[in-house]
């Protein structure tokens, strides 16, 4: 998945599952998100990871196979940021 993509469907699924505490706008959300993700930082993306595991854990109305999607996708990233270099 592209860069921007990601960030996007990054973005989109916290914002309506309501894992990013926040008065930001989606825009500048997005942003942040496909800046940080495009500067290769292996701990940012680990963080993002562990965020998006720790918020939905509880939620019972959650779409499992979406948030799997998004995070086998943050996972090969950061894999490949850690093992290619």
């Amino acid at each position: 998945m592209e860069i921007k993509e990601l960030a996007n469907a990054i973005t989109d699924f916290c914002m309506e599952n309501k894992i990013f505490n926040t008065t930001f706008r989606d825009s500048e959300i997005k942003k942040r998100i496909k800046e940080q993700l495009a500067a290769s930082d292996p701990a940012f993306i680990e963080g993002l990871i562990n965020m998006m595991i720790v918020k939905t854990k509880g939620q019972e109305d959650i779409d499992t196979g979406r948030l799997i999607e998004l995070l086998i996708e943050l996972e090969k990233m950061r894999l490949e940021l850690e093992y290619n270099r």
